[in-house]
């Protein structure tokens, strides 16, 4: 995927237009780019000069600072304030405002292009503000997310999107702007869009359908959520042959509603589909969780918003019960990956860490669950060659659940 960090060094000493002048310098970004870092320094201070500083992409502004900071970054979903989220490969120029030129003024100028890396990212799909009824300000809720330990999150209010307005300065964590479409017939999130429909309304359950069909087309990641919550409204009753992309399996504290989202889901896994699976604490403040209990463990192409969910969308995911404890990944680097298509006989392996004694761990394939094993440490990898229809993990403390894999699935 990526041809490594490029750094490129500049020293502008020549002012041919003088003051009140422009000058830029190019250069280019291909799409294995995840962040760019803009450095510069002119000699300033009592008589010294004056050089702002922006960038430009394809032509139109992106930002400016004017001589205020002496470096910037830009991802597509967070920069330093002054500066417009936004794809980023393309043309680009920094952009020079020579506003002074003092004595022997020259410009030394820094761009870095940090190269994207695959990484896992443990994270919140499913939350609520006082935008709806989660009796927090959004910042509350960013800063609970941040002390959790979270990389990213999702503020999913029911029926509106006012929350996603309103965007901290340089978050230290990723907010996905979402929604809950919360029906008479099911609730189901819709990730990624501050709008992703026009209207929540839905009088049916054909119009919870359609309006999860709006949602996919405009380009949201869908998820449903707690299937069989204990409310009339909670419990799913829009079927599953509608638009969606994972099923939300972990709600919360572990419930019979979860036991039941989680038989539900085997079922689905047996009769062929292949749906990936999602946790969500659903904060609100009334009913005292906390923001990554159970987690998203996900491995992404890089840490933006879009890579995220495309983990999300491929079930390179992990359900644990906390943001920082007990994991599971591929064994080897060149071991398939949750989620991921594996030919009959081909090797497979996961490394369990963050057990504690009496942790068992269980294959689970169509066959129900196949081997149950105690943890005889913090560590243990289980390796064998794929067969059957798919193959995933579950971790359970007594009756209490600490960790769900996505599948492996037969090619």
């Amino acid at each position: 995927m990526s041809h490594g960090n490029q750094t490129f060094t500049h020293v502008i000493d020549s002012f041919p237009e003088g003051e009140k002048s422009f000058i830029e310098i190019p250069f280019a970004v291909g799409p294995d780019i995840e962040r760019i870092e803009v450095s510069y320094h002119f000699p300033f201070g009592g008589g010294g000069s004056v050089i702002d500083l922006g960038v430009a992409h394809n032509g139109r502004m992106r930002g400016w600072t004017g001589s205020e900071r002496g470096h910037i970054t830009l991802e597509e979903d967070r920069a330093t304030p002054g500066y417009d989220l936004g794809p980023l490969e393309g043309a680009w120029h920094v952009v020079l405002g020579i506003v002074k030129i003092g004595p022997a003024c020259k410009v030394d100028l820094q761009i870095r292009l940090i190269a994207k890396r695959p990484r896992w990212l443990a994270g919140e799909l499913h939350s609520h503000s006082e935008h709806s009824d989660g009796g927090v300000t959004v910042l509350d809720a960013i800063h609970r997310a941040r002390a959790s330990r979270l990389d990213f999150m999702a503020i999913t209010d029911h029926n509106t999107v006012s929350q996603n307005i309103i965007r901290p300065d340089d978050p230290d964590i990723l907010v996905i702007p979402a929604m809950e479409l919360t029906s008479f017939y099911g609730h189901t999130n819709f990730l990624g869009l501050g709008r992703p429909v026009e209207d929540w309304r839905c009088r049916s359950p054909r119009d919870v359908a359609d309006k999860m069909a709006e949602a996919r087309a405009n380009g949201a990641t869908i998820v449903i959520n707690h299937p069989f919550q204990n409310s009339a409204g909670g419990r799913w009753q829009a079927g599953f042959d509608v638009a969606f992309d994972a099923y939300e399996i972990w709600n919360g504290n572990w419930s019979v509603m979860n036991e039941e989202g989680l038989a539900f889901w085997q079922e689905l896994l047996v009769s062929g589909r292949r749906i990936p699976a999602t946790g969500g604490s659903d904060f609100h403040l009334k009913n005292r969780r906390r923001h990554g209990r159970p987690a998203n463990r996900l491995y992404a192409d890089s840490a933006s918003i879009r890579d995220i969910l495309s983990g999300v969308r491929q079930g390179r995911n992990v359900v644990s019960f906390s943001p920082d404890e007990t994991m599971a990944v591929p064994s080897a680097d060149d071991l398939p990956m949750f989620g991921a298509q594996v030919s009959a006989g081909a090797a497979t392996g996961v490394i369990f860490s963050g057990l504690v004694t009496g942790d068992e761990i269980r294959t689970v394939t169509e066959a129900g669950t196949v081997e149950a094993i105690t943890a005889t440490g913090a560590t243990m990898t289980l390796e064998r060659p794929f067969s059957g229809r798919f193959i995933r993990y579950e971790i359970w403390h007594a009756r209490e659940p600490r960790l769900f894999t996505n599948p492996f699935y037969a090619e």
